[in-house]
């Protein structure tokens, strides 16, 4: 507090409003009366317990300090203003020569109880100096006096009477920067409390948090410095500790890891500090917090791209404890969700682990065949995609089968890549049979025989491909779902049977005498009530020797094998609609019959 005690008005024993004549004067009075060793006492030096040191070098010192007038006013503000003309004032100072400091106070406050204003000005004024003055006591903090004090600097520097208060002290002609001295007044006040800051409450301790609250009473202009001024040094450490953890990710994202928790661990106790200061709602927190998030999951995704397909190192763990730490400081709901789409498919990754440990062994062979698959993309020539199908499976058909000696025939994951290569084959003979479905339906002018002429030549084309495919193992539902184009397309499936909704598509005799005995006319059966009804075999024999024999027609096959079983199972009780569908029905018998 040697602001206060030391204070040079209070050494040269002067009034802040004191003219440089007198200051003058009393200078060189001081001076003799030092030279010859005598002691000179003011009414001043009893206004705080703690008395001024008064020697030459003192007395220069403070000489120096009001030599200027910037010097001079900034001074002032931590000492009194004996404004001759205010009777409360004058009371407290007699109170403080005797010693009587809390009496003194008790006269001030009474007369702040109201706003400041220009009659009570220098009482807001003065009593801030006495409790600033009053807040130290044997090195403890006094926190109400020391509070207290700020809270009334800061009523007398908002309210324009700072202006006024400048005048009275340097006169008119000087013209000196008003809120250069304010902040320095401020800086001080800061200065002041560091020592007692402490990361917890207590009797003589204060946070920085409380600082803060009650710099609240400074004009709103300076509180945005003030905030700089106690939690500057954290964002600067911040800001610099993400510059690096950048630079390091840029240079070596095979160590993106350890970056982004040396970052944490180096900028934690920062951002705790902030948090603790500024709260979740503070801008200056939020655009810190979420700069710090985003640099923490980016090391977690770049981290953990490079390695998820990796099969010696796992990112799973560290690149999920970066996220996890990254929401935690999150503020901005841009940056929670680009954390939050990040999260499950790290934490799936990590509750993965066990199969991709078990996996390993293979890795080589499964990345293989997904590079075989990435390869399909850029083929163009649709022509020949029977023909790169074949090669297709040929080349994954032997990393396939060292993917089933180690995992086991049954094992899910084989079946899954096992299915993607099928997928893939099927697709590309998929591809030709549309193409060549749309080129045939272009030329009107050919015949139902020659069209179905050039459907075969087709599908003669894809059918040793389908027949690779079939002895492929596969998931039931891949399984189904082959047999099911097997039968659309007209050709006969390999590999084992599954049960499916039969399909009948055969243009052969013998293949047409296994289509009926395994397909269903549901709905006709429904109607006429048997399988083998006479009506029921004049349908399924349509079915086989002229819906077969062109695409539209399996199309039309598949459909209603698709949804005629529902059609049954939702109108078996309704017999009104039994008689609508069997007068349907034996119009078309009649004309299929009558056509023969």
């Amino acid at each position: 507090m040697d602001i206060i005690f030391q204070n040079p008005f209070r050494v040269l024993g002067l009034s802040v409003d004191a003219t440089d004549r007198e200051i003058v004067k009393q200078i060189d009075d001081l001076s003799i009366y030092t030279d010859m060793g005598k002691l000179i006492e003011y009414d001043s030096d009893n206004f705080f317990p703690v008395k001024p040191v008064r020697t030459p070098e003192s007395i220069q010192e403070a000489k120096q300090r009001v030599d200027q007038p910037s010097s001079k006013l900034f001074y002032a503000l931590f000492w009194f203003w004996e404004n001759s003309n205010n009777t409360v004032d004058a009371m407290a100072f007699e109170e403080l020569k005797n010693g009587n400091y809390e009496k003194a106070i008790e006269f001030w406050e009474r007369e702040t109880k109201e706003s400041i204003n220009s009659q009570n000005k220098s009482n807001y004024k003065n009593l801030s100096v006495a409790q600033l003055g009053l807040s130290v006591e044997d090195k403890k903090l006094q926190k109400n006096h020391f509070f207290n004090g700020l809270s009334f600097s800061g009523e007398f520097l908002s309210n324009g009477y700072f202006e006024e208060f400048s005048k009275e002290i340097l006169g008119s002609r000087h013209s000196v920067d008003l809120l250069k001295i304010t902040n320095q007044y401020i800086d001080e006040c800061i200065t002041m409390a560091k020592p007692h800051i402490g990361k917890r409450k207590s009797e003589y301790r204060i946070t920085k948090k409380e600082l803060l609250d009650n710099f609240q009473y400074f004009p709103d202009s300076l509180y945005d410095g003030i905030i700089q001024k106690l939690v500057g040094s954290n964002i600067h450490n911040i800001e610099n500790e993400i510059e690096i953890s950048k630079q390091k990710r840029e240079d070596d994202v095979s160590t993106a890891n350890k970056t982004g928790k040396k970052l944490y661990k180096n900028t934690e106790d920062d951002i705790k500090q902030l948090i603790s200061i500024l709260s979740k709602t503070n801008l200056k927190y939020q655009l810190i917090a979420d700069e710090l998030a985003d640099e923490l999951i980016s090391c977690s995704i770049q981290y953990f791209n490079a390695f998820r397909e990796d099969g010696e190192i796992d990112p799973g763990d560290d690149a999920l404890a970066l996220a996890v730490l990254a929401k935690k400081i999150a503020v901005g709901d841009k940056i929670k969700d680009r954390i939050k789409e990040g999260i499950p498919t790290l934490q799936e990754y990590v509750d993965d682990k066990s199969n991709r440990k078990r996996i390993n062994p293979v890795r080589s062979e499964i990345n293989f065949i997904y590079d075989k698959t990435r390869e399909l993309q850029s083929e163009s020539e649709i022509v020949e995609f029977p023909n790169i199908a074949k090669r297709f499976i040929q080349s994954c058909k032997p990393k396939l089968n060292t993917i089933k000696n180690e995992l086991g025939k049954t094992d899910d994951e084989y079946l899954e890549i096992s299915d993607i290569v099928a997928s893939q084959a099927i697709n590309l003979c998929a591809q030709l049979l549309t193409v060549s479905a749309k080129a045939m339906e272009d030329k009107f002018n050919l015949s139902e025989f020659a069209k179905g002429t050039f459907i075969r030549q087709i599908v003669s084309q894809v059918e040793p491909v389908f027949d690779m495919i079939g002895k492929l193992d596969m998931s039931k539902a891949k399984r189904k779902e082959y047999r099911e184009i097997c039968d659309v397309v007209n050709i006969s499936p390999t590999g084992p049977r599954v049960p499916i909704a039969p399909i009948s598509s055969s243009s052969s005799s013998s293949s047409s005498s296994s289509s009926s005995s395994n397909g269903g006319c549901y709905i006709a059966t429904m109607v006429y009530g048997s399988y083998e009804a006479p009506e029921v075999i004049v349908l399924r024999k349509f079915r086989d020797k002229v819906l077969s024999q062109s695409l539209t027609g399996l199309l039309f096959i598949k459909a209603y094998y698709k949804f005629s079983p529902k059609v049954v199972e939702q109108t078996k009780n309704i017999k009104l609609l039994h008689s609508l569908f069997r007068s349907i029905l034996d119009s078309i018998i009649k004309l299929l019959v009558g056509s023969k």
